[in-house]
């Protein structure tokens, strides 16, 4: 008599999730329908052409410039 129930769940709990991914793979997979309309649509920015760089002004930015103490060597010592 267990075997017989041990069957019978076994067979329900196989229909249950053949049942379930069936369902999953043609409901849940299913692409939205608005989303490329409304990308099209302008929902993003625009694009500034105008931008300034903040850096073009800026002197002094590079901290090399002040402590590479070979910067005046003319020759090269390794030659």
């Amino acid at each position: 008599m267990t075997k017989k129930y041990i069957i019978i769940s076994l067979v329900l709990l196989v229909s249950v999730l053949v049942g379930g991914g069936y369902y999953w793979k043609t409901q849940m997979q299913k692409s939205p329908t608005g989303v490329i309309e409304n990308v099209s649509e302008g929902v993003l920015p625009a694009i500034d052409t105008g931008a300034v760089n903040p850096m073009e002004s800026a002197q002094g930015a590079n901290p090399y410039d002040k402590t590479n103490p070979f910067s005046n060597i003319k020759v090269n010592p390794f030659e």
